[in-house]
């Protein structure tokens, strides 16, 4: 079995939410992490995200960015307060050709669900790359703010359920 320990420096993770009539992006930063193959398989790993981390990155005015950083922080989406740190539980990992289908639980605010997802993954020696993305369903984490499901009639207030995360791993032995 061969362990990477997740360089956090040098690894990646951008967010993207929409909403009816655009979207935000920024980033997150990996707090630690680690991913363990065998026979070209993923037999676990772990990585936890700082949420207090959070970075918005295309609201160039400061007063909106910081009220929507406020608002990003606050009750209605992560309560980083309260929960400052989600985490990936990764069980498994299939390989077919460059593309493993990971498996594994996230928990954001102390809330734990299944998830699948693929990703490319290339080991040189004693490093690891590994990119790919993942589609969250917010709503699954108690983050019920603006979402359809739970509040009629938003029109162009609405804000879709699912965020995605695009995420660069480099990995080292």
């Amino acid at each position: 079995m061969t362990r990477f320990n997740i360089q956090t420096e040098s690894s990646t993770v951008n967010w993207t939410g929409k909403k009816v009539l655009g979207l935000h992006t920024g980033t997150i930063q990996i707090k630690e992490g680690f991913l363990s193959f065998e026979n070209d398989r993923i037999t676990d790993g772990k990585i936890d995200i700082d949420m207090t981390s959070i970075v918005i990155t295309d609201i160039a005015n400061k007063a909106v960015c910081k009220e929507f950083f406020d608002h990003l922080n606050h009750d209605d989406f992560f309560a980083v307060n309260r929960f400052k740190t989600a985490s990936l539980t990764i069980r498994n990992g299939i390989r077919s050709d460059t593309h493993y289908t990971i498996s594994g639980d996230l928990t954001i605010k102390d809330i734990t669900h299944p998830v699948e997802f693929t990703a490319t993954a290339e080991i040189f020696t004693d490093f690891l790359h590994m990119l790919g993305e993942m589609n969250i369903d917010r709503t699954l984490y108690n983050i019920r703010y603006g979402s359809g499901k739970f509040i009629p009639n938003l029109g162009d207030k609405l804000i879709y359920d699912e965020f995605v995360l695009q995420f660069k791993l480099i990995g080292q032995r």
